[in-house]
Parts: C-alpha cells; sequence; structure tokens
C-alpha cells in the first residue's frame, strides 16, 4: 500500500484516484501522525464486504479448505 501526504492528495486528487480504481490497490493519505485514512476502489470495497459476508456465515472457511486441499 502507498502512503501519501495529504498536501498530495490535495494537490492532485484525480491522479490518486484514478491510480486507485487502475490498480485495484489501496491508498493511504496521513493527515497527521499516527492519524491516516485509506482510499479503496469501490470493486475492492465490494470484494471485501463479499469476504466479510462470507466469514459471518460461516462459509469462508469451509471454502478455502477446499481450494487449498482439493480432493
Amino acid at each position: 500500500m502507498e502512503t501519501y501526504p495529504f498536501t498530495q492528495l490535495h494537490n492532485d486528487p484525480k491522479h490518486l484516484f484514478t491510480q486507485v480504481i487502475q490498480t485495484n490497490h489501496t491508498l493511504e493519505v496521513t493527515i497527521h501522525t499516527h492519524q491516516s485514512v485509506i482510499i479503496l476502489s469501490k470493486q475492492r470495497y465490494e470484494q471485501l464486504l463479499e469476504l466479510n459476508y462470507l466469514w459471518s456465515a460461516g462459509t469462508l472457511a469451509p471454502i478455502l479448505s477446499q481450494v487449498n486441499h482439493p480432493k
């Protein structure tokens, strides 16, 4: 994950947001020392929501087990 100071985000937000969307990587923006926010694409956010749903439903572990140890 790349980290940028808030001033850089302020100077060229379109470039940084486009980079996040095109690479599907997260971006950390520091506001103050030990304070930051994470920016991620909508696609990545939806993937994380799906993983969270599978985990909370108890189906993620069996799926991963089948993938890692096929019969």
